[in-house]
């Protein structure tokens, strides 16, 4: 019977240990888009680490088993948050270590406040079940409190070097753990090593979020400020492209009283001369691209001006738009960026390779867009492309700002490089205002 009611709690035990894990894992990683899986990876997880520590426990030693946990927990936290794989390694096994040291801290105190061995402590049932129970409730309650005060940070591509290495703290602090159950007769000695190793390893996960949430924070006013400079372009470019409208509307009355004036007088080659001066004149006054959405109008017509004075090939495509419900500022955002970064891609080619195709077209309530520009090998590292450029933190804003954009929406987007060409597509739905997610429990 006793060892029935061992192995009840020890489910009991591995329930408590997951909730705990769940719960402060959702404060620090964004969770993964497979909620409807969620559940049964939970309880999967469950049963196998049921298992293994019935099955298992401490047979083959105290090392083995906080390995094994540790490498079920950190699988179990692949499955269900997004992370880069340094810090996911880190807060495993800081929260680890903390909670292992948390166990054998509670279990000293109760031997302390009960002046018992712990030979009477395991086999008074009665207290050791009830003992056991209120030791999960606090670290339940003390891990709600931790979701809840405590946002998880937008997961970044960029590894940090110091992360994996903080993790030297809690690993060290396993170590110690395992000494303090395999070495009862040094206990005192490794008692205090834990006790100082269970505050730099708080320490060190306060300090290195911290660190992590101002490299965030950095990299958000970064992409502001990419953002308010490209929104501004797009500004300007509508006044001018409003500005030079204007321009004609007044010009067209005067230019075609002196051409009527020429033609009357059978000044025929004067009227011929006039009309060349003319077209030179107002070449750069005309629409390269009319999709009856001004805003991208503006947009298309300003890149594709910029990109005939560079001597490049602009190529485009276009439908009506003028029914398009996406705000503008987000629309103009990422073709702006996309077209920047094509056209300094296939700037350094020669010729024939100094062009940049561009489709956009709206149907059924989808903005589908395609880039396709020539350019020299791209590597394409998990949705991420290497930066060449000497500043890193001033990379990556253009095509970062645009998947920022687009997965706000839901969009589906792909960037490849093949046989010389680079191309980006997405299919973006056209919706007034990106979705919110309102939901608490997922």
């Amino acid at each position: 019977m006793v060892v029935v009611w061992g192995n009840i709690l020890s489910l009991w035990g591995n329930v408590f240990a997951i909730a705990v894990d769940i719960l402060v894992f959702d404060a620090f990683f964004p969770h993964n888009d497979n909620r409807k899986k969620r559940w049964s990876y939970i309880l999967l997880f469950c049963l196998i680490f049921t298992s293994l520590s019935i099955l298992i426990g401490t047979k083959l030693g105290y090392t083995f088993k906080m390995l094994q946990e540790i490498v079920l927990i950190y699988v179990l936290c692949v499955f269900l948050y997004q992370s880069r794989w340094d810090r996911r390694f880190f807060i495993v096994v800081t929260v680890y270590s903390v909670l292992f040291s948390y166990s054998h801290w509670f279990e000293s105190f109760c031997l302390y406040a009960g002046n018992l061995d712990y030979e009477e402590y395991i086999w008074n049932v009665p207290l050791y079940s009830v003992l056991f129970f209120v030791r999960g409730f606090i670290s339940l309650f003390v891990a709600l409190i931790i979701k809840k005060y405590h946002h998880p940070l937008h997961a970044r591509t960029r590894a940090s070097a110091w992360v994996p290495l903080s993790a030297v703290f809690p690993v060290c602090t396993l170590l110690v753990l395992r000494q303090v159950y395999t070495h009862p007769e040094e206990q005192r000695v490794w008692q205090i090593c834990l006790l100082i190793l269970d505050l730099v390893d708080i320490a060190a996960l306060i300090l290195l979020d911290y660190l992590e949430e101002n490299a965030e924070n950095r990299e958000k006013l970064i992409a502001a400020n990419e953002r308010a400079h490209v929104q501004d372009e797009n500004i300007q470019a509508l006044s001018q492209a409003y500005a030079g409208q204007r321009k004609m509307t007044h010009d067209f009355r005067a230019n075609l009283s002196t051409l009527s004036e020429l033609l009357e007088s059978e000044r025929v080659d004067d009227a011929k001369e006039f009309l060349s001066e003319l077209n030179v004149r107002q070449s750069e006054r005309i629409l390269l691209v009319n999709s009856h959405n001004a805003a991208i109008d503006a947009v298309l017509n300003q890149k594709g001006y910029i990109g005939k004075k560079q001597g490049i090939d602009m190529r485009f495509r276009v439908n009506d738009l003028s029914a398009l419900r996406l705000p503008r500022v987000d629309v103009t955002i990422v073709l702006g960026n996309l077209i920047d970064n094509a056209m300094e891609a296939c700037a350094g080619l020669s010729d024939p390779n100094r062009w940049v195709s561009i489709q956009i077209l709206y149907s059924e309530n989808m903005l589908s867009i395609l880039i396709i520009n020539p350019s020299n090998i791209v590597q394409i590292n998990d949705g991420h492309i290497p930066t060449t450029k000497q500043d890193p933190l001033l990379h990556g804003f253009g095509i970062g700002n645009v998947k920022d954009i687009l997965e706000k929406y839901h969009a589906e987007y792909l960037f490849t490089y093949d046989d010389g060409r680079f191309i980006f597509s997405a299919d973006w739905p056209d919706i007034s205002e990106s979705p919110v997610n309102t939901s608490i429990l997922s």
